[in-house]
């Protein structure tokens, strides 16, 4: 089974797991070691560059109001590892690809492949996004 982590947290679970065998694609903002040894599918438009809070917010809203993202799926890239599963998050959509972005790429894979939103609110979600990777 080949997945992609399209949220930090989610890879940095899977390794603590002993799971990133499994694991194809990964994000620009996951650590080092995930975007050493994994290619980056979800990359962001400000990536590399330097900007404070209040300019992120900023851009961040002009994007916004123009019905545009910041964040992107390589779409090459995924269709070239053809994931069997994609976790994602619909928390929140400054901090990390929003689940439209994400089903509006993997729309246009030949190979459909299994989304999964993780949204932990509290620890207990915490706990219970933990039992859904490693279960998945």
């Amino acid at each position: 089974m080949k997945v992609c982590s399209f949220l930090p947290t989610a890879t940095r679970m899977i390794y603590d797991m002993g799971l990133q065998a499994s694991l194809c694609g990964v994000t620009f903002e996951c650590f080092s070691e995930a975007r050493e040894e994994k290619p980056r599918v979800v990359r962001c438009v400000l990536e590399g560059k330097h900007y404070s809070s209040a300019e992120i917010d900023t851009i961040f809203s002009a994007s916004k109001a123009q019905g545009k993202s910041l964040y992107y799926v390589d779409e090459e890239i995924l269709q070239l590892l053809q994931p069997d599963i994609i976790f994602t998050q619909d928390v929140c959509d400054v901090c990390q690809i929003d689940t439209s972005c994400t089903a509006a790429a993997v729309a246009r894979l030949k190979k459909q492949p299994m989304l999964i939103s993780l949204t932990p609110r509290n620890l207990d979600d915490v706990y219970q996004t933990a039992v859904t990777i490693a279960s998945a």
